[in-house]
């Protein structure tokens, strides 16, 4: 497992927080979350990519 260390301005941080807390999840839960969302539509996209060219 790699670690991954994200610096936010205070603002930034406290309305990433709230979002979270809405989501009913902590601010390093949604930044996975996003992060999961990410590799699925990056994934797909290299997938649907591949099958167009082949």
């Amino acid at each position: 497992m790699r670690v991954i260390s994200i610096k936010f301005k205070e603002k930034d941080y406290l309305d990433f927080h709230k979002i979270a807390n809405e989501s009913g999840l902590t601010p390093e839960e949604k930044i996975h979350k996003i992060i999961e969302y990410y590799l699925i539509i990056e994934r797909n996209r290299k997938k649907f990519t591949q099958k167009t060219l082949g």
